[in-house]
């Protein structure tokens, strides 16, 4: 699978930041998977209100640089735009996926779930689930070697380049 996404030149990683787990999107990030270069970045005041943990998380940039912005729903057509031309990776797929296609009104078909392609390679079986465990994006990293900075800020830009970093290890 890694390899194959590797071997993709066209696909993108993308990651959300949202106000919640069952929120929705302040910040979304879409970069393409062989070039280190932005390719969309776009934050927004959002609508709904701030769940405590996340509000914790995020605080350095929320209460300056998100305030006055226009919702994220108002660039739909730029996020669409980009997303539904291309093959996205995300490291949780199915939170990602769920939270663009709810603050942005978009419908996303080629999705790619690094997290669920990794677990088998982390090793680590649930019994009770009859499946192979996810493990989170820095331990993967660990796991592969691959060099685990220290972040003071959680971004969409921070969980981009740790996630592309994977996919190409685990693709050599």
């Amino acid at each position: 699978m890694f390899q194959r996404w590797a071997a993709d030149s066209l696909s993108l990683i993308v990651d959300t930041e949202t106000t919640d787990l069952t929120g929705e999107a302040w910040e979304v990030e879409a970069d393409w998977l062989h070039d280190t270069a932005l390719l969309l970045h776009l934050r927004g005041e959002p609508d709904t209100e701030w769940h405590t943990q996340a509000l914790a998380m995020h605080l350095p940039v929320i209460q300056d640089q998100l305030r006055g912005l226009p919702h994220l729903r108002t660039h739909t057509s730029a996020v669409g735009g980009v997303l539904t031309r291309h093959h996205v990776l995300a490291y949780n797929e199915a939170f990602d996926r769920s939270v663009l296609e709810c603050t942005c009104g978009l419908s996303l078909n080629s999705f790619g779930c690094v997290m669920l392609a990794y677990a088998p390679l982390a090793a680590r079986w649930s019994g009770t689930y009859g499946r192979w465990k996810a493990v989170k994006l820095a331990e993967a990293r660990a796991l592969e070697g691959v060099p685990v900075e220290r972040r003071t800020v959680h971004s969409a830009l921070g969980d981009v380049q740790p996630t592309r970093d994977l996919i190409l290890a685990v693709a050599r």
